[in-house]
């Protein structure tokens, strides 16, 4: 019986060592980009989801990963870019820049059931916050910083984990706090910039933000790393948020 546990809990620290962002950072671009959506996005997506807001939805990718039906979808959440290379199809692992090519289609196609359209809502959605994370557009090297193993303030970390949550958690705010502070000194002409960016522009954004993430002395992270990487992380998240709602402005038009 202790063995199983400890092989569960195996099991549950590998999948979140993946989950981009976490669930505050997913629900935070989530908030955001239902910020900017148009009326007719959003009678659009009712449709599609019921109830259900892309906040509370944009985890769903994440959460789904422990059913084995969807083994198969674990690399549609990152992507690997080499320094000094361009992104290559199928050149190397991660599936993430496809996979949002193919969703965007199936939402589009009018001939797509209604089942289709949520997963392909569901994953666009969360796709969307993960390639903000500069950590889960990857250089090929360490697993997107998955290899880099670090301390917390003193608790045993790794550099992907510290992206996806230790920094935002750090704030102890809920993600509809964290929205509401974000949103306070939004600049309207950055908004309109970024709903028009196409999917290549944030993608080699992360590859040429990542860097930041690996300048740290030592291996306790603390303020400084914080308090350096802050604006960062928040930009990131506010450009996935309205990005977010312009593809979903674009797509549901």
């Amino acid at each position: 019986m202790k063995i199983l546990l400890q092989l569960l809990l195996i099991a549950l620290l590998s999948i979140q060592s993946l989950m981009a962002w976490g669930k505050t950072g997913h629900r935070i671009v989530g908030k955001v980009a239902e910020t900017y959506l148009t009326k007719n996005a959003k009678m659009q997506i009712q449709r599609i989801l019921g109830h259900h807001d892309l906040s509370r939805v944009s985890t769903w990718a994440d959460e789904i990963k422990s059913d084995p039906n969807w083994k198969h979808a674990w690399d549609w959440h990152f992507c690997t870019i080499p320094d000094g290379e361009d992104y290559e199809a199928g050149k190397y692992t991660g599936d993430a820049i496809d996979k949002v090519e193919e969703f965007v289609t199936t939402l589009k196609n009018k001939k797509s059931s209604k089942e289709e359209k949520q997963i392909a809502l569901k994953f666009l959605i969360h796709l969307m916050g993960d390639l903000h994370q500069p950590l889960h557009v990857g250089n090929g090297n360490d697993r997107g910083g998955n290899g880099i193993k670090l301390k917390w303030f003193g608790e045993p970390t790794n550099l992907h984990s510290i992206w996806d949550t230790k920094l935002i958690q750090h704030q102890n705010l809920s993600y509809s706090e964290y929205t509401n502070y974000l949103l306070l000194d939004i600049d309207y002409s950055d908004i309109r910039k970024w709903q028009g960016d196409s999917l290549m522009v944030y993608i080699n954004e992360s590859k040429n933000l990542r860097n930041q993430c690996y300048v740290f002395s030592g291996d306790n992270l603390k303020w400084d790393y914080f308090f350096t990487n802050k604006e960062l992380l928040e930009q990131r998240l506010l450009q996935g948020g309205v990005r977010l709602s312009g593809e979903l402005n674009r797509i549901f038009k």
